[in-house]
């Protein structure tokens, strides 16, 4: 094998660097497709996870897994957590609120043909397990 980063028998050379995509205030990404998880935000969504320093290797990320950080219910929580990113009664109003706001993320979509009108049921149905599930007490 002449070509690419592999080799057979492996090869020590030079670190393979990983990137991942430039992100917003909240941590979520920016690059390509918004899906209505981020474009309606209740947490910061990555595709990666970083190792517990307990497990080893701390500067190294766990494979195939990504974190899901819930944002404070209330900015009172925020503030006693040190939390940077506004909360969720700072962003919505209301269940009701939110949804508007998903809703329009999927038209969005919709309208740019990267989802399908006969989706929208579901995904606003998602959303609303999605809100009760976040915002237990």
């Amino acid at each position: 094998m002449t070509r690419g980063i592999a080799a057979y028998p492996a090869k020590v050379g030079a670190p393979f660097k990983a990137h991942v995509s430039a992100i917003d205030a909240d941590g979520n990404e920016v690059a390509g497709i918004i899906p209505v998880e981020t474009a309606a935000p209740l947490a910061t969504f990555t595709g990666w996870n970083p190792r517990h320093p307990d497990q080893g290797a701390p500067d190294d990320l766990m494979q195939m897994r990504g974190s899901t950080l819930v944002f404070a219910r209330t900015r009172a929580d925020r503030e006693k957590n040190g939390d940077p990113r506004p909360a969720i009664a700072e962003r919505y109003a209301s269940r009701a609120e939110y949804l508007d706001a998903v809703r329009a993320a999927a038209q969005r979509l919709i309208a740019a043909r990267f989802m399908l009108a006969e989706d929208m049921d579901a995904v606003l149905a998602r959303a609303q397990l999605r809100w009760d599930y976040l915002t237990a007490q």
